[in-house]
Parts: C-alpha cells; sequence; structure tokens
C-alpha cells in the first residue's frame, strides 16, 4: 500500500512541473512530465487530460482522442475529458478538417520524398494556413524553405512553432540554423557588445583654476624631480611586480577560458551535428511511419464512433439498424483497453435487448404475411447470435412454410446435431417428419 501511495506521490511531482511548464508555454516540456507522471500512475486523470490538450493544441487531434477516451474510460463521472470529447463531437466539421489535414500531410510528406519539393510546398503552406497550430506541418514546411535557401520564410514557420511551444527542442535547432545562415545571430551578438558606450572626455569636462599667479619654476623643477624619483620607485618596487603577477594571471585565465570556450563550441558543434544528423534520420523513419500511425489513428476514431453509434441506436429502439450496424463492425482493429471496454458494452446490448428485438420484429413480419422481411430479420438476428436454437427453429418453420423444405431440413438438421439438449431439438425431428 505504501508502494502505491509513493507511487502516486511521484506522478503528481510530475504532474504538477508538467502544468508548470504548459503555463510557460512549453508544451514539449511539459508533455515529457506529464508522460513521467502517467508512467508512474496511468489513472492519473489531470495527466492525461493535460496531455490531451497539449496533443490538441498542437494538432494532434487523434492523440487528443485517445487520451480522454482512455481517460474517460478511467472516470466515467466528473471527468473534463467527456467535454471535451463533446465538443469535438458537436463538430464532426472540425473533425474531419482534422482528418483532411492529415491526409494531406501526408500527401505533402510523398511529394517531398520524391523530389517534388516545390509542390509540397504549396500543399504544406495552405495546411499551415488553415490550421497553425499543426506544428508537424509547419516544421516540413520550414526544412523544405531552407533546403530551398529561403530562410526568411522559413524562419517565419519556425516562429509559428515557437509561438505554441516556447522551447520546441527541433524548432530551437532549426531556428539557431536560420539565424546563422542569415547573419542575424551577427546582429544579436553585436548589439549586446554595443550595450555600454563609453563617453569620450570632452573640453568642457576639464576644469581650468582662475588663478593665474600659481605658478613657480623653481618650485616646480624640484617638485618635478622629486615626483619622478618617488613614482620610479614606487613602480618598480610596488606597481611593477603586481602588475606583472596580475597582468599573468589574466593572461593565464584568459587562456584557459578561451580554451574552455573553444571546447565547449567544439562539443556543441559535434552536438549539433549529431542531432542534425538524428533529426535526418527521425525524418526519415517517421516518413515511414506515420501513414501507418495515421490509418490507425483513423481506424481507431472511426471504431469509437461506429461503436458509439450502435449504443445510441439501442437507446433509441432502433434496434434493426443497430444490429446491420453490428454485423459490420470489424472486430479486429479493436485491440486497445477503452474499445475492448466498450465493444464489452455493445455485445451486452446487442447479444440481450438488440437480439430479441430483431427476432421478435421478425415474428411480427411473419404474422403480419410479410415472409421475406422476417426471413431478413430472422437472419439479422442470427448474425447478432449465430447458435440460437430458438431463432434457428423459426427459420426453419419460415422457409418450411415458403416451400423451400430443403433449406428448412439443413437448418433443423443443425440444430439438432449442434444443441440435443434444446427443446427446440425434439421440435426440430418432428418438423423434419423423423
Amino acid at each position: 500500500m505504501k508502494y502505491n501511495v509513493d507511487l502516486k506521490k511521484i506522478s503528481r511531482a510530475f504532474y504538477n512541473r508538467g502544468l508548470e511548464r504548459a503555463g510557460l508555454n512549453d508544451l514539449s516540456g511539459a508533455a515529457v512530465y506529464l508522460k513521467q507522471s502517467l508512467h508512474f500512475d496511468k489513472y492519473c486523470i489531470e495527466a492525461r487530460n493535460l496531455l490531451g490538450l497539449i496533443f490538441y493544441e498542437t494538432g494532434e487531434t487523434a492523440d487528443a482522442l485517445i487520451q480522454w477516451v482512455i481517460s474517460l474510460n478511467f472516470q466515467p463521472h466528473d471527468n473534463p475529458a467527456d467535454h471535451y470529447l463533446d465538443e469535438i463531437q458537436r463538430k464532426p466539421a472540425a473533425l474531419f478538417q482534422a482528418s483532411e489535414v492529415v491526409k494531406r500531410f501526408n500527401n505533402a510528406l510523398k511529394l517531398a520524398q520524391s523530389g517534388a519539393e516545390d509542390f509540397a510546398i504549396v500543399e504544406l503552406a495552405d495546411i499551415t494556413k488553415k490550421k497553425p497550430n499543426y506544428v508537424k506541418a509547419q516544421l516540413l514546411l520550414a526544412i523544405l524553405y531552407m533546403q530551398k535557401g529561403e530562410n526568411l520564410k522559413a524562419g517565419s514557420a519556425l516562429m509559428h512553432v515557437l509561438d505554441i511551444d516556447t522551447n520546441h527542442p527541433q524548432a530551437t535547432i532549426l531556428m539557431q540554423e536560420v539565424k546563422k545562415a542569415t547573419g542575424r545571430d551577427q546582429v544579436e551578438r553585436a548589439k549586446l557588445e554595443n550595450a555600454y558606450v563609453h563617453r569620450e572626455l570632452q573640453d568642457e569636462m576639464v576644469i581650468i583654476p582662475d588663478n593665474k599667479n600659481w605658478f613657480n619654476p623653481g618650485k616646480a623643477v624640484l617638485y618635478l624631480a622629486t615626483g619622478i624619483v618617488i613614482g620610479l620607485f614606487s613602480f618598480y618596487v610596488l606597481i611593477l611586480p603586481r602588475v606583472r603577477m596580475t597582468y599573468n594571471e589574466a593572461l593565464n585565465d584568459s587562456i584557459i577560458e578561451n580554451a574552455r570556450e573553444l571546447s565547449e563550441m567544439n562539443a556543441a558543434y559535434a552536438e549539433l551535428s549529431e542531432e542534425h544528423a538524428a533529426l535526418e534520420t527521425e525524418y526519415s523513419e517517421a516518413s515511414q511511419k506515420l501513414e501507418a500511425y495515421e490509418k490507425e489513428n483513423m481506424d481507431f476514431t472511426s471504431t469509437y464512433e461506429m461503436l458509439n453509434t450502435i449504443l445510441a441506436q439501442c437507446s433509441s429502439g432502433d434496434y434493426i439498424t443497430a444490429a446491420e450496424t453490428y454485423v459490420e463492425l470489424d472486430r479486429s482493429n479493436i485491440t486497445s483497453e477503452p474499445l475492448l471496454s466498450q465493444l464489452q458494452e455493445v455485445d451486452r446490448v446487442m447479444l440481450n435487448a438488440g437480439f430479441t428485438a430483431v427476432m421478435e420484429a421478425g415474428t411480427e413480419q411473419w404474422n403480419g404475411g410479410n415472409l421475406d422481411t422476417a426471413e431478413t430479420y430472422y437472419r439479422l438476428a442470427l448474425s447478432v447470435k449465430p447458435d440460437d436454437p430458438e431463432c434457428m427453429f423459426l427459420l426453419g418453420r419460415l422457409l418450411q412454410a415458403s416451400d423451400r423444405i430443403s433449406e428448412a431440413n439443413e437448418i433443423f438438421d443443425r440444430i439438432v446435431g449442434e444443441h440435443p439438449e434444446s427443446p427446440y431439438a425434439e421440435r426440430a425431428m418432428d418438423a423434419r417428419g423423423y
């Protein structure tokens, strides 16, 4: 128990740091702390909701939806994530636009990889105009501008990123490269060097005494000779050794400082080169993974909406449409914990109330003389619950009444073979005639 309490304290500490960084507009730094918070306590709702807001703010709508759906499953009541999801669902156009932006970004990425940088720039410029907070698009646009030597436009794209995320690491590195290419770094250095300007001594600053009778040649020579002797003595005995020592110490300190700065500059240059190479590698790898990743996110959103649609149709009593949607559900895409939890609820409703309602609708249509519609509903019910002997028997009797004896007998044989203990097995045998 104490171990769990300690983990929650650690998680809360990371969340507080993330909240602090988010307040300073450092979204990248905040995301790092929030992910650490969730590492120690995945049930920290505040951290998960804030991480979703950061994803949404940087244009990653699918990632934001994932965090909020998980949060809502952990805490279904009094959860701000419910409001966020409701806001997005009430704006289907915005969700569609986010999906289209992702598709267009993928297309621009393919154009850039295939050598059509100009077309990619046109596409990305339009994307960022409609959605300026899409950080990935702004970064890729800046890189393409830098490759073409249009550093001022690259700097403008990077400024959009840094306005959203003050300390975004990739944008910061690229901005340094842009400043070097445009000479902006030299201008900033010159401003610092000229921050303090010494005033030159003007003639009016020198005060000349009014008394003109102060000069005596004899005394002046004596005073001058005495001053020279005392000055030379003081200089050679007292001042010169100290000046030499101070000068040597300053020179040594300067040499050491210059060597240290040179070493740091070399290390920074090597680190920047490594980061640049790593950035190129990440860019290449991301271009390969991005399409699959975006497809997975879109599948998640589509499946989540389909499950919610089924529950909404059941709530409104439209079990026929709900069953038709249910049988079209692709379960191979449902692997994440939130979707599995949602699927369990859908299965519970459809295998009980939904199945019964569809089967009863088939019987009602049969009684009304609509045999074709009744058959459709019975088969739909069996698509929901394939092994139900009662529904199988009703379908067999319906086929038998329609003079489709061969098909009816196949169904009766299945009931006897697969459900021998069911009361419908004996009734199937009687209907079959043995």
